[in-house]
């Protein structure tokens, strides 16, 4: 079965190379070409018909040119031989397929197929719908401007052709035959076609007919019939009406699909409906008779479209062709329409990111494409987008995508091309770029890695092009902004270093969304696998919940790049085994053990910096559940045992002036502005600060003399700054100072007087701002400034003592979890006095592991009393009398302040 299923797959496998070979697709265009043509003109077996026929597509799958040249130079002969005089025409047609076979072979095929259908084989019914069908498709893939390049001739040349040689077509267009006949016989085709026995006889009396001098004498006579003809059906017959008939529907079918948004291809195709009534028209004024074989074909032409698109066959071609016609004027800094770019159909194709998806469809699509409600509303498009995020995160693939789903050109701007050695040009390149935009408009101009043109101005360095070009990229975003039909010209910039943009591209006016493309949360990253791994052929023992949680701090390149790697292990096995072997469970943890996340901690610390500091956009629901989900698994308030009055105090300096504002102005009450946390190392001092944090959803902007100090003291003042401006812009928020005595110590022990000062000065700046709170933590309160411990600084300062027997209990209830049930807590905790809440957590550690190592060797034990007895027994409590004794010394010295 399954070495079936790998037979299966080559036939798959073939077909689809089939599918995208398009010099196999030429090849049957021009195969079909020359079938119509030769067998059009009755000379040839039809056997050898389509031997020549698959000649010329067989030359044509390398060069089509020549495949066209051929098929017209076999044609003469049965030409010559039905009409000699008709043959010098012939002639000159052949010349024209010499000049242009090369370049527009494509057409050339399209119009044999559909000029020469309605008189191939003799006439046999209905081939001719080869023909009504054959427009309608050549409307949508060549554009609707091309569509009259389609219907004139071809409806021009079935109707003169009828005329001429006075036969009926099976395309069923109507003409007048008794305005044409009786005709010239030396143009009409009344000969059978030729047996093999007496081809070489009929070959030569052809040449010799096609030479004479007689023949030669009627071609004047001949040409003046055609003309008269021509006449006739400009004037006498219908060929105008029929020429504006096709024109229009053909026109509309290929204009419409890119404005539909369901089955567009079908819906379109509605038009050829138009040609029901002119044709029926036709026969009531020029009394021809409506042939409902017409109206069939029709029909056909209808049904085809709407099964071709069913089966995921789209022609219409009308958005590329606008679009590429459109980019010709920024042909010389050689971008690129990015809808015209990536296997992305749509927003859909990107896993994860609902949130960010719903916010570019509502701020850049709704305003564009629901013009009433943008007028209503008065909402216009963004001037500017910013996406930020670490590389992989699928930045420049939702551009892609997104493009796809947008009617109006995406143009993807490469900074590269801009840029140029010569002064002056580079700026006059990016105020040209704008104008054909502008000139194009709507349009999005996509500039991805736009940090190389928007670097900070103070980077520094001999280059003084791009502060230039800066400047110029910002007038032109001003212009496009500010000027008539605002944010027709729109900017989306993509970067992976945020942080070294300009702060003045920064500004709402410029870029007013500025949007984090995050590493995917667990969620996005199943989605991202989903799409990865469609029509894969996967295992059922894929745990996809345990892949996704062992995929952690992983992009979506890295995603991508785990599944890449577990199709290899696969494939591997494959080949090995002569069949087709699922990816499995195993592949995946394989593949994952062995590849790392291209994102440090570092990089996503100042990713998230950036976004506290810059970050504008309106989360939906999905930020919401994005949120949710962050808290999974981070502390709680619950996790906090005791220590009730430190929570109450820090609810009180975040939640009351944000909830109670009235009230303590009516009590003349203002709020803490610092927090003082000391006592003992593991007390939980740094614990309940995170849990705060979490439980609040307030930012969180830690502080420490270590990162401060990374890059001298001059910058540990800037970072100060920074981190104190940052909190008061993303409310409520927590400034969380650990080790305060490292970074603010008593004067004269070796500390910055700048940067115990700037601290100094910012906690003094904090009076009125509100939803914002200093807490501070210190095991070494003594050797702390005594100037930051006034009133008005640290209003609260409490003292973390160790746990009493109560909490300590608490503490082993929460570490041992579900391990709790059957252990005496009351002893456990009877016996740990001096035991900090770290010991705690170091012991019920312990503990779990050996119950982890006895299950593992077959035997289990589950933790109890005994167990923790016994470790507690070899530990000593961290925390001293000693140790006890200075915390009591600087509470004599300066209190509690609860």
């Amino acid at each position: 079965m399954q070495q079936q299923s790998l037979a299966g797959q080559k036939v798959a496998v073939t077909l689809i190379s089939l599918q995208k070979n398009r010099g196999l697709w030429g090849a049957v265009l021009v195969f079909l070409g020359a079938l119509f043509l030769l067998s059009a003109v009755p000379f040839y077996p039809v056997f050898l018909i389509f031997l020549m026929a698959g000649l010329c597509g067989g030359v044509a799958y390398q060069k089509p040119g020549i495949g066209i040249i051929i098929g017209a130079i076999l044609a003469f002969p049965a030409i010559i031989y039905q009409t000699p005089v008709f043959g010098w025409f012939y002639l000159l047609i052949m010349v024209a397929f010499f000049f242009e076979a090369f370049e527009n072979w494509k057409i050339i095929s399209v119009l044999e197929v559909l000029i020469l259908a309605p008189f191939a084989f003799s006439g046999f019914p209905l081939v001719g719908w080869v023909s009504l069908a054959g427009m309608a498709i050549g409307a949508l893939y060549f554009g609707s401007k091309k569509s009259v390049v389609i219907s004139v001739p071809s409806v021009f040349l079935i109707l003169l052709l009828s005329s001429i040689w006075l036969v009926e077509n099976t395309a069923y267009l109507p003409v007048k035959m008794e305005l044409y006949e009786p005709g010239k016989p030396e143009l009409l085709i009344t000969k059978s076609s030729v047996g093999m026995a007496g081809f070489g006889k009929a070959l030569g009396t052809a040449f010799g007919n096609f030479v004479s001098l007689e023949n030669i004498q009627k071609i004047g006579s001949s040409l003046g019939l055609v003309m008269e003809n021509v006449t006739e059906l400009l004037l006498s017959d219908s060929l105008i009406l029929q020429l504006l008939g096709w024109g229009v529907a053909l026109y509309l079918l290929g204009f419409l699909p890119p404005r539909i948004n369901q089955r567009p291809q079908l819906m379109a195709s509605l038009a050829l409906l138009i040609l029901l009534p002119v044709y029926f028209i036709i026969s009531a004024v020029y009394g021809t008779p409506f042939r409902f074989e017409f109206a069939g074909g029709i029909i056909f032409s209808i049904v085809l479209l709407g099964l071709l698109e069913s089966f995921g066959v789209s022609i219409s071609r009308e958005s590329e062709i606008t679009r590429k016609e459109k980019m010709k004027s920024y042909g010389k800094f050689g971008m690129a329409d990015v809808s015209l770019t990536g296997p992305e159909k749509g927003l859909g194709d990107v896993g994860g990111y609902q949130d960010i998806k719903e916010e570019l469809r509502n701020a850049i699509m709704l305003p564009l494409e629901k013009k009433e409600i943008a007028y209503t509303y008065g909402i216009k498009p963004p001037a500017g987008i910013l996406l930020f995020g670490p590389p992989g995160t699928g930045k420049t693939m939702l551009m892609r995508a997104l493009a796809k789903e947008l009617k109006y050109n995406f143009i993807e701007v490469k900074c590269s091309q801009i840029l140029s050695q010569w002064y002056g040009e580079s700026e006059k390149n990016v105020a040209e770029v704008f104008d054909n935009a502008r000139k194009n408009a709507p349009t999005v101009l996509f500039f991805d890695e736009i940090d190389g043109i928007a670097k900070k101005r103070t980077a520094g360095g001999l280059d003084q092009v791009g502060p230039r070009v800066l400047s110029e990229l910002l007038q032109q975003i001003d212009g496009a902004s500010k000027g008539k039909g605002r944010s027709t010209v729109m900017v989306i910039g993509a970067t992976n270093l945020p942080n070294e943009l300009d702060p003045a591209i920064l500004r709402p006016g410029r870029l007013d969304k500025i949007i984090y493309m995050h590493l995917p949360e667990s969620e996005a990253r199943r989605e991202i696998l989903r799409v990865h791994s469609q029509g894969l052929p996967l295992a059922d023992d894929i745990d996809w919940d345990y892949i996704v949680k062992k995929t952690g701090r992983f992009s979506g390149a890295d995603l991508k790049n785990v599944v890449v790697e577990a199709k290899r292990l696969a494939a591997k096995e494959a080949a090995v085994k002569g069949k087709v072997v699922p990816i499995s469970n195993e592949h995946f943890m394989r593949t994952i053990s062995s590849v790392k996340p291209s994102t440090s901690l570092a990089q996503i610390d100042s990713y998230e910096q950036f976004r506290l500091d810059f970050e504008r956009r309106v989360g939906g629901i999905e930020k919401k559940k994005e949120l949710k989900e962050k808290k999974e698994g981070m502390v709680k308030w619950e996790d906090v045992a005791g220590l009730e009055d430190v929570k109450q105090a820090i609810l009180e300096a975040i939640e009351m002036p944000l909830l109670h504002e009235e009230e303590m102005k009516q009590f003349n009450v203002r709020p803490s502005k610092g927090i003082l946390l000391f006592g003992p190392p593991g007390t939980g001092k740094t614990l309940i600060v995170r849990a705060a944090a979490n439980e609040l959803n307030a930012s969180f902007q830690a502080l420490s003399a270590a990162e401060a100090m990374k890059k001298g003291y001059t910058q540990a003042v800037t970072v100060i700054k920074e981190t104190f401006n940052r909190a008061r812009e993303n409310t409520p928020g927590i400034i969380f100072v650990d080790e305060i005595e490292t970074f603010a110590p008593g004067r004269g022990s070796g500390g910055s007087a700048e940067i115990i000062g700037q601290f100094l000065t910012e906690m003094d700046g904090m009076k009125s701002q509100k939803g914002v709170v200093v807490i501070a933590a210190t095991n070494k309160p003594r050797l702390m400034d005594a100037a930051i411990m006034r009133p008005g600084r640290f209003d609260k300062i409490f003292y973390i003592p160790p746990p009493d027997e109560q909490g300590r209990k608490e503490i082993f209830r929460i570490h041992l979890g579900k391990f709790a049930e059957g252990v005496d807590l009351d002893e456990v905790a009877r016996i740990t006095p001096g035991f900090s809440g770290a010991d705690i957590a170091s012991v019920c550690q312990s503990a779990k592991m050996m119950a982890l190592r006895a299950k593992l060797a077959g035997k289990p034990a589950p933790v109890t009393t005994e167990t923790l007895i016994k470790i507690i027994k070899r530990r000593r409590p961290s925390i001293t009398s000693r140790l006890l004794q200075e915390y009591k010394k600087f509470m004599e010295a300066y209190g509690e302040r609860r």
